[in-house]
């Protein structure tokens, strides 16, 4: 199996580790996976916006999970993807939609992550680079046209904040806003200084609002994966 855009390499680890008959590679840019892993599991520099360096049906079963952001064409991507993939093999393709939704009265017209969204929609168009993935299933219609025929979706609402009742959801909630809090000025800086020209003070006033709407205990909110 591929797992592209790896990281830090820690699902494939989980993966090799579960499935010890596999052949687990991982590609990503940058080389900061650890050198200490399973024997079946594997990392390579590589760039997978190019002409993957594999021959056709080389995989079982290509990983792809929150690359958004992270390709000028997707198409292209899924094309190397679906040459890539043995017969009968399988694409599966993770990713977050642009924002953080409510089913209730709980965000307000105007909340702090229409604005997060809005930020977003103005950069994607100048980087050439679109956050809206699997927004209005843009990712469906990319997988058919990259040749994908059987193609099955699955959106999960992935709560951010511990207001679920359920136990589960609750613990999956606080995890989720962790994540966030922590990631969203990694994730934000170089588009809002680099693509639209803010200032870094006003990033960080924006990044304070931000961080404030994630710790509203008020707000019902969910990221749509």
């Amino acid at each position: 199996m591929l797992d592209v855009g790896t990281g830090t390499g820690i699902w494939a680890i989980d993966f090799a580790d579960e499935f010890p008959d596999s052949e687990v590679t991982g590609i990503d840019l940058s080389p900061i996976q650890p050198s200490w892993v399973p024997p079946n599991c594997k990392f390579e520099l590589d760039d997978a916006s190019k002409t993957w360096t594999y021959p056709e049906n080389s995989f079982d079963y290509i990983h792809i999970r929150y690359l958004t952001g992270s390709f000028k064409d997707w198409v292209a991507v899924y094309r190397e993807a679906y040459r890539c993939l043995k017969p009968g093999g399988w694409l599966e393709h993770m990713d977050c939609g642009s924002g953080v939704y409510a089913d209730d009265a709980s965000m307000p017209p105007g909340n702090i992550f229409e604005t997060w969204i809005d930020v977003f929609k103005q950069a994607g168009p100048k980087m050439g680079q679109t956050f809206e993935v699997i927004d209005n299933d843009n990712y469906i219609r990319w997988l058919g046209e990259a040749g994908f025929k059987d193609i099955k979706k699955k959106n999960l609402k992935m709560p951010v904040g511990a207001w679920p009742a359920d136990k589960t959801l609750k613990e999956i909630g606080q995890m989720n806003r962790v994540s966030l809090e922590m990631g969203i000025e990694g994730f934000g800086l170089y588009v809002l200084t680099n693509v639209l020209g803010w200032e870094i003070a006003e990033v960080q006033a924006f990044l304070v609002n931000v961080r404030a709407g994630l710790k509203n205990k008020s707000y019902h909110g969910y990221c749509l994966w």
